[in-house]
């Protein structure tokens, strides 16, 4: 038990004195900028800036913890009841989403395993705590409290503590589920723990309630907003291509789903989804529970209107607070943080006798195949690193310093890793915000890896923006085709996996619109109705708190060193912002410091020869240096690599990979990019077979 008898009061300080300790604030941060705290504060050197009355910065009070101990007893009995609840709405049939549903599976949930269960229900006790004192408290107070400026470390009395792993400091191979990667913290980067959060969020009631403009009103609706968005953006008559293709489009959202696993609210037992709409759309569902959070559809829509759509799909996300601790919560990352292919080989990799995995669908194992709807492209994408973990173990002697399994996976993480740092982050940033990024870190035990709640729901989406209405497919038989975007997320069996590949190499991404296989019709079966992907961007940005878009500019420009402004008004947005997206935000919003993060992907300042705006790079950037320098086993220090490994892994980039473990006859040199030089495969092939012997030294 906790005891909060040592109060530790926030003294009040004068403006001028807040803002010197803001200041210092951002000093310490930029010594260390990929860090995340673990308990944030909330930003306001911005509004400090920018002449903004800070409401609590000499606000010392605290919320009154009188009678925790009964409050928490009450919540707790509030989260039994209501996972309770859900356990019967998971055995009601008219809460669930089936066949009747285009979007089944969609929104499935899977179960919260038996070592979960006490977890998640702390974390839901503590949250129904936060609850009650915000309703109880002023905002400041609850401030406070969750910027840890009132009492030290506050945490519920009968919360147990979460067991820590037990760790072999000599054992040489990653764990599956990311524990005791960091050997004084083995929870570190580990699935199921929470993500973080770069500066507090900015929930309108501290702690969950969804954050209104700064007068006081509701931001805009949702799917109004990307509607008109989309809409606006058709009308330009610009070019709608470049030359960067649509496999690295496949191949970061591979890796973002390697650090982020999707943890919508679960049950003890899997479902394909909740029915938060009715099948038809044309109304919320009379059985929706807290489990689903459907988002209104106006009938003035300019294309679910005319077909009567009212109501879109959303599942809410899964807070993580395992600790029971009184601070501000974040969504809980079911992958661990690292990149180490964990959704490939997920918790327990199934292998057959000689230590290969099990390969299904375009050689990407089940645990990939399980996660639909995804495109054929993305389990072509997966594929490949699963064909290279088996390619591994035909060559791998069988007896070795280690299960050949392991040895093998260590090695096909060192690729996939060297590929993603060293040419991938290279073609999205550009040589020199690359060099300006500066990856050359060592190994620091003294950080946590953990990836940031902005990363995932804001800028980490970028891809999504690339999605054009049609892909190219290049079956071995027959004729190239253009074929609708979503036909590739049905029918798995139907395609050329080869083919639908080799289509993505020469599709080139598409800039300056939203397309409507992604705004209207996401995953559509009949190419009529379909859901909305940026609605649910957009909807997660906001469940998960995130704070408004120049606040998170203003603090990422801090940490770079940069010269901030303010934005008074909406033309000031002339800096970030095209003339026709400014007039569409200021028709939508109340002013400029409302605008939703997730549009930084609109940003218009690019650095020279980058492929991502500059604040997603720069968000991106330290996203990937925090867990790059957190991880113990990444491959180029990594201590139990043999010289064998490492020279392999030098030897082999995204070219090389195709060669490999596809049938492709030529294959690009610049492999994500569109008409490509190529190299013959043979040849790549012939070479790598002159390194075989490399093998007996992984």
């Amino acid at each position: 038990m906790v005891h909060y008898f040592f109060r530790q009061r926030w003294i009040a300080f004068p403006l001028w004195i807040c803002t010197v300790l803001q200041l210092l604030r951002v000093v310490e941060v930029e010594c260390a900028s990929y860090r995340l705290e673990d308990q944030p504060m909330t930003y306001e050197s911005y509004d400090m800036q920018c002449g903004y009355q800070s409401k609590c910065c000499s606000d010392n009070s605290c919320p009154s913890l009188d009678g925790l101990d009964s409050l928490e007893r009450k919540a707790r009995r509030k989260a039994i009841l209501e996972l309770l609840n859900n356990e019967a709405t998971v055995n009601d049939p008219r809460f669930l989403m089936d066949g009747t549903d285009f979007d089944v599976r969609f929104f499935n949930t899977i179960a919260i395993q038996p070592s979960e269960q006490l977890g998640v229900r702390d974390t839901l006790t503590t949250q129904k705590v936060l609850e009650v004192l915000s309703k109880r408290s002023s905002r400041c107070q609850m401030r406070n409290l969750l910027d840890g400026k009132c009492y030290s470390n506050v945490t519920l009395s009968c919360c147990k503590a979460v067991e820590e792993p037990c760790c072999d400091p000599h054992y040489p191979y990653r764990s599956y589920d990311g524990s005791c990667n960091n050997l004084d913290h083995p929870r570190w980067g580990m699935r199921g723990t929470a993500l973080k959060h770069p500066i507090a969020p900015c929930f309108n009631d501290v702690v969950s309630q969804p954050a209104r403009s700064r007068s006081g009103a509701p931001l805009p609706q949702n799917r109004k907003l990307i509607a008109e968005l989309a809409v606006m953006l058709k009308e330009r008559e610009i070019s709608t291509t470049a030359e960067l293709n649509m496999c690295s489009v496949f191949l970061s959202e591979f890796f973002t789903l390697d650090m982020i696993g999707r943890s919508t609210k679960r049950t003890k037992r899997r479902t394909d989804g909740f029915r938060g709409c009715r099948a038809d759309g044309h109304d919320r569902s009379p059985f929706v529970t807290p489990l689903s959070n459907p988002l209104l559809v106006s009938p003035n829509d300019p294309y679910y209107g005319p077909i009567g759509v009212r109501c879109l799909n959303f599942s809410p996300q899964e807070r993580a607070n395992d600790r029971c601790e009184l601070k501000h919560m974040a969504d809980r990352n079911l992958q661990s943080s690292y990149f180490d292919l964990s959704n490939l080989y997920t918790e327990q990799a199934t292998y057959d006798k000689d230590g290969k995995l099990l390969l299904q669908q375009c050689g990407a194992p089940e645990t990939i195949t399980n996660r639909r709807p995804m495109s054929v492209q993305f389990f072509a994408v997966a594929g490949l690193f699963a064909k290279l973990h088996n390619y591994c173990v035909d060559r791998a002697p069988l007896k070795g310093s280690g299960p050949v399994e392991e040895r093998c996976r260590a090695f096909t993480i060192g690729v996939y890793q060297k590929i993603i740092y060293e040419q991938l982050l290279l073609v999205l940033f550009g040589e020199e915000f690359y060099s300006e990024c500066d990856f050359s870190c060592e190994y620091n035990p003294d950080e946590e890896c953990a990836v940031s709640q902005v990363y995932k729901h804001g800028p980490g989406r970028f891809q999504h923006v690339w999605i054009g209405e049609t892909m190219l497919y290049k079956p071995a038989r027959g004729e190239a085709e253009w074929r609708s975007f979503n036909d590739f997320f049905h029918n798995y069996e139907s395609f050329d996996c080869l083919g639908a590949l080799a289509g993505s190499l020469d599709t080139p991404i598409n800039v300056g619109n939203l397309a409507s296989a992604s705004v209207d019709k996401f995953v559509t079966v009949d190419g009529y109705r379909g859901t909305s992907l940026p609605c649910i961007d957009l909807a997660r940005n906001r469940d998960a708190g995130l704070c408004p878009l120049v606040t998170y500019k203003h603090h990422v420009e801090q940490l770079f060193g940069e010269e901030s402004r303010c934005y008074s008004t909406f033309e000031d947005l002339s800096d970030i912002f095209a003339p026709d997206v400014i007039e569409f935000f200021s028709r939508q919003y109340e002013h400029p410091d409302d605008i939703d993060v997730l549009f930084a992907n609109m940003d218009q300042r690019f650095h020279p020869g980058a492929n991502l705006p500059k604040m997603v790079a720069q968000l991106t950037c330290l996203e990937m240096k925090r867990l790059k320098c957190t991880d113990r086993f990444f491959y180029t220090w990594n201590p139990n690599l043999g010289e064998g490994a490492r020279q392999l892994i030098e030897a082999m980039d995204f070219t090389v990979l195709l060669a490999l473990v596809t049938e492709m006859e030529e294959v690009p040199l610049q492999p994500f990019f569109v008409s490509s030089p190529t190299v013959a495969s043979c040849d790549v092939r012939g070479y790598m077979q002159s390194l075989d012997h490399l093998f007996s030294d992984l």
